[in-house]
């Protein structure tokens, strides 16, 4: 998927509320500091310092959008940054252009973070020679989802499901809860219906066959070992061989190769939201008509 297009997927009302949320926190009351910048027109470039991907421009465009500043990019959604790159330049009043300063940046080096991430998931799984889903899950960020989602995307990865509402997801404690496999499949499939898809969390091949004998159309083996892995999911496509298989737990960019095989569909990292560096970016004020380049790190 392009992922310029990807920007479609974000409704315009929740972007701005979103946006808001996030000026509001950083600048609840009074603004002291724009007393010193004044409002005079000003431009500012946007300087990527770290290598990775880029991701996060519609979120970048709406916070300024609030802010009256004018937004210009040089590069596109989704490019691999070099550093030092000049990405973009911002344009409007300096209290403007600096109250968006520090909300715009968190924003970015988050989101291409994760982007980043998720597009060496995905070359190391293509390496492999693997041709499933490398996915996120819902380990996100309270408040931040959209944002962390929308960067998996970017990178080329799945974003799973976005909500509870996605996919009616069978785990561990649900089926304690129901008084075991059987019963909790066939109460989530009841509530399911032919609009959404049943997953079931599974601890043994006996679980995963249970699940999939009551309607489960794909099977979580979570946390297994990849020398245990492997046989149990051809065990059970064996048996049946249209319910999907999804791989999690314990998954990192090194061993995620070892999780690659033909019998799993879905690989599904928590890491690629939890644990993704932050890419380093600037944003530099400049009076001269030729902006100064940062020094790196």
């Amino acid at each position: 998927m392009d992922a310029e297009g990807l920007a479609l997927l974000l409704p315009p009302v929740t972007l701005a509320a979103l946006v808001d949320s996030w000026l509001r926190e950083d600048c609840p009351g009074l603004n002291y500091a724009a007393l010193v910048s004044g409002a005079g027109p000003s431009q500012a470039v946007l300087w990527a310092k770290s290598p990775g991907v880029l991701a996060g421009r519609p979120f970048f465009d709406a916070i300024f959008t609030q802010l009256n500043c004018q937004v210009s990019w040089f590069l596109p959604e989704g490019s691999k940054l070099v550093p030092v790159a000049r990405v973009a330049e911002v344009r409007g009043p300096a209290h403007c252009l600096l109250l968006g300063e520090r909300v715009a940046l968190n924003m970015l080096a988050r989101c291409s973070g994760i982007a980043s991430a998720a597009a060496a998931a995905v070359e190391a799984a293509r390496g492999a020679g693997w041709t499933g889903h490398v996915a996120g899950t819902r380990k996100t960020t309270p408040g931040f989802r959209l944002v962390e989602k929308y960067g998996l995307l970017v990178g080329g990865a799945a974003s799973h499901r976005y909500d509870l509402g996605g996919l009616v997801m069978v785990k561990d404690n649900h089926v304690v809860a129901a008084g075991g496999v059987e019963k909790a499949v066939r109460v989530a499939r009841q509530a399911a219906d032919f609009a959404l898809k049943v997953e079931v969390e599974c601890s043994s091949l006996q679980e995963a066959v249970q699940a999939a004998e009551v309607g489960a159309d794909l099977v979580l083996l979570d946390n297994f070992k990849p020398e245990e892995l492997h046989p149990t999911a051809a065990a059970l496509k064996t048996q049946f061989p249209s319910v999907a298989v999804e791989a999690s737990g314990g998954i990192t960019l090194d061993n995620l190769p070892q999780f690659c095989g033909p019998h799993i569909d879905v690989i599904s990292m928590g890491m690629l939201t939890q644990a993704a560096p932050a890419l380093d970016f600037s944003l530099k004020l400049f009076a001269e008509e030729v902006a100064p380049v940062p020094k790196t790190r």
